[in-house]
């Protein structure tokens, strides 16, 4: 069993290659072997290739011209709606920080300093019935966007 063993390492020694040996291999294979550029595809060729439609939306020919018409098409019924109800949402978004804006008030409060009363001045955020409203207007506006079949990103800044 030890012979055996010795045998074997020493093949493998007598085998082992050096990097420098593979690298200038591998460069010798590169040069000899003929450079074939790879197959440059243009429109053309693309679109003179005939396919069978086979069900698959990426199977499918190409039909029409693919560059954009030179005059803007009118905005399609969704895409109008979309900016209406982003519009809505944007005038609701104000409307509340306006009110928030507005929600604070001056207060004189006392505190201790060292055992001391000291007297000063605090601006404190107070709930109004206008931030209230326009809270829930907000609410009441994406649950009406909910229910007419828009998309949620719709009301989303």
């Amino acid at each position: 069993m030890v012979l055996l063993g010795l045998l074997l390492s020493v093949a493998g020694l007598t085998h082992a290659q050096s990097l420098a040996e593979v690298a200038r291999r591998t460069r010798e294979k590169r040069s000899q072997a003929p450079a074939s550029p790879a197959p440059a595809y243009t429109e053309d060729d693309l679109t003179s290739r005939q396919r069978k439609p086979k069900g698959s939306v990426s199977e499918l020919a190409v039909v029409g011209s693919p560059a954009p018409a030179a005059t803007p098409a009118p905005e399609s019924g969704r895409a109008l709606l979309e900016r209406e109800w982003r519009a809505r949402f944007a005038e609701a978004r104000a409307r509340i920080a306006e009110a928030d804006a507005r929600a604070y008030e001056d207060r004189i409060e006392v505190v201790y300093v060292s055992g001391i009363p000291v007297q000063q001045r605090v601006r404190v955020k107070v709930e109004t019935p206008e931030l209230r409203d326009s809270r829930k207007a907000l609410d009441d506006l994406e649950e009406e966007l909910r229910r007419s079949g828009g998309l949620p990103g719709w009301g989303r800044e």
